[in-house]
């Protein structure tokens, strides 16, 4: 399973702004969050564009899911009626 430094570099490498397919700086990709298998980054182009995503890992491979609006208005709305219980918001 690949370490969280070699993800960020693959990113990186690999992946554009969606909105205007500038390239991630390094010091622009930064980890926001993780639980279990999973791992929540920001990423911020050389245009300024602020972009979440998450990134599940299986096993050896890896596979990466752009978050969509929508998925941020559930997340804000999860967020606002947050008790403290990760373990328990997660799961959901």
């Amino acid at each position: 399973m690949p370490n969280i430094q070699q993800i960020l570099k693959q990113i990186q490498k690999e992946m554009s702004c969606p909105i205007c397919g500038a390239k991630f700086p390094g010091k622009d990709i930064r980890v926001r969050g993780a639980f279990e298998h999973t791992i929540i980054i920001e990423t911020v182009c050389t245009m300024g564009h602020l972009t979440l995503f998450m990134t599940i890992l299986r096993g050896r491979r890896q596979s990466v899911r752009e978050i969509t609006p929508d998925d941020m208005l559930n997340f804000s709305n999860i967020l606002n009626n947050f008790n403290g219980d990760f373990e328990k918001l997660w799961k959901k």
